[in-house]
């Protein structure tokens, strides 16, 4: 800045001498006046102090303009990194004043765009977060850009947050498979995909949207819907459907079949007849035992869970009342019977549901015992709560198989053909239908060829004062 107010002076200075000496050599030609070199130096000495007065007021002037242009270069350093510095205030007669002015407003703009993108993608983020859908972001380059927590959970991974190779999270081989193809087609593509297999089966419905961006880029989007509870029921209601029309088939077929015998002449045998008769009694009687347990479930589902007859109950005496029902299939397979319920234990609790709770139980733990065997009834008393416990010594459950005893109809047995107990297979769907609607849950534990133990799980439930 010293230099520029020196080479101003410096050349106001050679101006004004120059016009000086113009002047001088014009009225010395056409002026009477006789210039003496005393004046003449005075005059010159003035014209320079003048000329000095005169770069001293432009160098203030160049001074203050450049000193402003200054501030606007770094207030436009500042914006390009997303810094926003105070209004430059000029009077409007200075020269720089619009431009100050349209800087100023520049700079108001762009803040107000920046907000604007922050608190949008503050709501994305937040949408993101709660979104019940898994949403990642692919580049062109395969690098995951964007993830939410709800993929992390599908995946059962943690995504990083900084960019990297997508098949770090997805090494699963059918969902690659259409991220490559819908790079590759540059189409939207959709699969229904088992994330993890049985038992603990997860599915979703994978969907991926081609984004085709500039100079060649692009961006994947995929997205992972839970379809994990509609899957399931799905296929219950297709075991349903073949399951209940096994179970219906299988009687109706021996009825049939022993009465197309008997019409075929077998009724002149009384032996036949009186032995095929009992078939078809037995049979029928399956049939109506089938209806009433598929009737039992549509009444439970149809009720108001919240809405129970609560009444008080002593325990142990609805389990030999129960006993005494069973007491033939007792005697018959010489089974061992253990009832160690307290004497004194009642309970406030809904008694029929309670009674067909306990019905069921005892009936498969007779049903499913080894000739012999035991029986073992039980109860615990907590603090909130109160647990029904129902031991026996049969042929067991295999792992595997206690995954889905409480579906409807499903039965233990490899093969129908080998099933060696008649049944409906419906009583532990009935147990766990009525165990919910009393707000308790029901525990298997079981072994192979050791036996089985069911623990139903009750809330104690204060008795209503008078």
């Amino acid at each position: 800045m010293h230099n520029r107010w020196q080479q101003t002076t410096r050349i106001l200075v050679m101006e004004n001498v120059l016009i000086t000496l113009i002047v001088l050599v014009v009225l010395q030609h056409f002026s009477p006046i006789k210039w003496s070199w005393g004046l003449v130096l005075s005059l010159c000495c003035g014209l320079i102090g003048l000329a000095i007065i005169e770069g001293v007021i432009t160098w203030h002037q160049q001074y203050n303009r450049q000193k402003t242009i200054d501030r606007m270069e770094a207030k436009l350093r500042q914006m390009s990194s997303q810094q926003f510095p105070p209004h430059i205030l000029l009077p409007q007669s200075d020269p720089l004043y619009s431009l100050a002015q349209a800087v100023n407003q520049l700079e108001s703009f762009q803040k107000h765009q920046t907000r604007r993108a922050e608190l949008q993608e503050k709501e994305l983020m937040m949408i993101m977060r709660y979104l019940p859908v898994g949403v990642m972001v692919i580049d062109h380059r395969r690098q995951v850009q964007l993830s939410n927590p709800t993929m992390s959970e599908l995946l059962q991974v943690s995504v990083n947050s900084v960019a990297h190779i997508y098949t770090k999270d997805i090494q699963l081989y059918a969902l690659t498979k259409l991220i490559e193809d819908t790079i590759t087609s540059g189409d939207n593509q959709r699969a229904t995909i088992t994330l993890t297999p049985a038992p603990n089966t997860q599915v979703v419905e994978a969907s991926t949207v081609y984004i085709q961006g500039n100079r060649g880029q692009f961006q994947i989007v995929l997205i992972l819907y839970d379809i994990t509870e509609v899957y399931m029921i799905e296929q219950m209601q297709d075991d349903f459907v073949s399951n209940a029309s096994h179970e219906l088939k299988t009687p109706i077929t021996a009825i049939a079949g022993f009465t197309e015998t008997l019409l075929g002449g077998a009724k002149d045998d009384p032996e036949t007849l009186d032995q095929f008769l009992h078939i078809i009694a037995d049979e029928s009687q399956r049939l109506i035992d089938l209806i009433q347990d598929v009737l039992s479930l549509s009444r439970i589902r149809a009720q108001n869970t919240t809405e129970l007859t609560l009444s008080s109950v002593a325990v142990r005496p609805l389990i030999t009342q129960e006993l005494a029902v069973v007491q033939q299939a007792t005697d018959r397979q010489h089974l061992t019977i253990n009832n160690q319920v307290d004497p004194d234990l009642t309970v406030t609790s809904d008694a029929q549901k309670l009674n067909q709770i306990v019905k069921n139980l005892l009936t498969n733990a007779i049903k499913y015992n080894r000739p012999q065997g035991s029986v073992t009834i039980a109860t615990h008393v907590g603090e909130q709560s109160w647990s029904l416990i129902i031991k026996d010594t049969g042929i067991g459950i295999s792992a595997d198989d206690q995954q889905r005893i409480f579906e409807r109809f499903y039965r233990a047995s490899p093969s129908r053909s080998q099933q060696l107990v008649s049944g409906t297979g419906l009583g532990l769907a009935i147990v766990q239908e009525l165990v919910n609607a009393m707000q308790g849950t029901i525990e298997v534990v079981s072994q192979r060829g050791v036996g089985t133990t069911m623990t139903v799980t009750l809330p104690l439930i204060a008795p209503e004062s008078d």
